[in-house]
């Protein structure tokens, strides 16, 4: 049975996550909900991205962030050769899950151009929670409830990627607190596209949460798909306290987004990094065989 002390602290942390707006006043770190860091160098990071840029990708310093006396950059990487449908992926929207950062180069690795598909990555979308291992921006904001009232540089600039690119999919990288991985899907998510990307992940070796975070049952595992009260939710979230994710603003425009959950409780960074890379290429191939 839950405990007048539990209840609270999960109020408390409702609160923090989904009601506050700006949560500190600078780049916190977390405290609590069994974080596993891993290791992350910014600077290396960028390097070996921008190494990246060749003849398959162009690369691009969509804006530096002034943090600590140095320079955050936010980049984005494009594949080069033409398509006729864009995959958008955001990296690291949230600083502190790491894995989802670790992921890009895997996945840049393993993007086939051939396919059909433009492959875009914002990566680090937070570069300043990246470096401090911080959840939020430099001035305390969660990034991924300003897609409202666009109070950051980082969502602005992630808006300004939407605009110019218009993708036709997004796919936004995560990890949290709970022991599997899960997706949420907006309302535009083909299921055949979020199937594929079950039995990916699946296939990867990763468990499929029955599960979210908010204790909420997944059926079928793994996912958390839109319903009319979700929906409903997204509105009152984003008429009230004035915030709102990507998924939702993905959702305004009718593009469709997953939010992959991973589990940010293991120690190995390659089993945390797989459920990224692997999902990325499932929503690709998938695109790809649709007419």
């Amino acid at each position: 049975m839950r405990t007048l002390r539990s209840l609270r602290e999960d109020l408390h942390l409702l609160v923090k996550y989904h009601l506050k707006h700006p949560v500190e006043t600078h780049p916190a770190r977390e405290e609590a909900l069994g974080l596993v860091e891993l290791p992350f160098d910014l600077e290396a990071y960028v390097a070996k991205l921008e190494a990246l840029g060749g003849e398959r990708f162009a690369v691009r310093r969509e804006a530096e962030l002034a943090f600590d006396g140095r320079p955050h950059p936010m980049l984005t990487l494009r594949s080069r050769a033409p398509a006729r449908a864009t995959l958008l992926v955001i990296a690291g929207i949230h600083g502190n899950e790491r894995a989802s950062l670790l992921a890009v180069p895997e996945i840049l690795e393993r993007f086939e151009a051939g396919r059909g598909v433009r492959l875009v990555v914002i990566s680090p979308a937070n570069p300043v929670g990246a470096s401090q291992l911080s959840r939020y921006n430099a001035r305390g904001y969660d990034i991924n409830r300003d897609f409202k009232r666009f109070e950051t540089e980082e969502a602005r600039v992630i808006r300004a990627v939407f605009e110019r690119e218009r993708p036709d999919f997004v796919v936004s990288l995560h990890e949290g607190p709970q022991d599997a991985t899960f997706m949420f899907a907006n309302e535009h998510v083909p299921s055949e596209v979020a199937r594929r990307g079950l039995q990916a992940i699946a296939a990867g070796g990763a468990t499929l949460a029955v599960r979210d975070y908010f204790g909420l049952p997944l059926d079928p595992p793994g996912l958390s798909a839109s319903t009319r009260v979700s929906r409903v939710a997204n509105r009152v979230w984003a008429a009230v306290p004035g915030m709102m994710a990507t998924i939702q603003y993905s959702a305004e425009r009718s593009i469709p987004e997953l939010v992959l959950e991973s589990s940010w409780r293991e120690r190995d960074a390659s089993t945390r990094i797989r459920p990224h890379v692997d999902l990325v290429d499932a929503v690709s191939r998938a695109i790809s065989d649709q007419p």
